[in-house]
């Protein structure tokens, strides 16, 4: 679901020369898409709104907000995409290069690597936003994955679903309801048994809650 380069941050972190992504990178890029995985990830996301809506008819202290409310975060493009993260998180992360690119229907993604770009393995992040399920539909990557059930979650108060896939690379993909049909996404990947599964998804749950946060302050 991800992928590409520029050096840049707009952040005014300088993350060296701009450049195409290397060719391990250039494969994640959304091919042609796999429908049973279009399927996954919107069920995830349904999921996920389902349950947020239900903790919320249930607890009287829940801040979830209803469908259709104004987007927490808006106006990305793959020139802001980057700045979702803040430059101390990305220390915190030891992220070498953060790499945005513009997706179709009008979404951004940023890729934040934490292994040298030609790494035959890289590690590290995707931070995307998507502002219509239209886009959202439009990442989906056909790679050959077997991915976890999603488990609904909620994250700072918003619906969200999160699932593990297994391959060569492992990744926890974290899609999060930011109202008005937009989506953020974050996905943690590396090498294939390089980090436990507790640790997948714990690294996605608190990025994703480092960038709500960020956006409410």
């Amino acid at each position: 679901m991800t992928s590409e380069n520029t050096s840049t941050h707009d952040g005014g972190q300088a993350m060296g020369p701009s450049k195409e992504m290397p060719s391990t990178f250039t494969k994640r890029q959304r091919t042609p898409i796999t429908r049973m995985l279009v399927v996954i990830a919107m069920l995830s996301l349904a999921a996920g709104v389902g349950l947020g809506y239900a903790v919320a008819h249930f607890s009287a202290s829940s801040s979830i907000s209803p469908p259709g409310d104004a987007p927490i975060i808006k106006g990305i493009s793959k020139k802001t995409v980057c700045n979702l993260v803040s430059n101390a998180m990305q220390q915190q992360l030891s992220i070498r290069e953060a790499s945005p690119i513009a997706d179709e229907q009008g979404g951004a993604s940023c890729y934040l690597l934490m292994t040298e770009d030609e790494a035959v393995e890289p590690t590290g992040f995707v931070v995307a936003f998507y502002p219509t399920t239209e886009s959202l539909q439009q990442t989906v990557d056909g790679t050959n994955v077997i991915p976890e059930k999603a488990e609904p979650l909620l994250i700072e108060g918003r619906a969200a679903a999160r699932q593990v896939l297994y391959g060569d690379a492992w990744k926890a993909q974290l899609t999060v309801d930011v109202g008005d049909g937009a989506t953020l996404y974050v996905e943690r990947f590396g090498p294939k048994d390089s980090l436990s599964e507790r640790e997948l998804r714990r690294s996605v749950d608190d990025l994703a809650t480092s960038v709500l946060k960020s956006q409410r302050a």
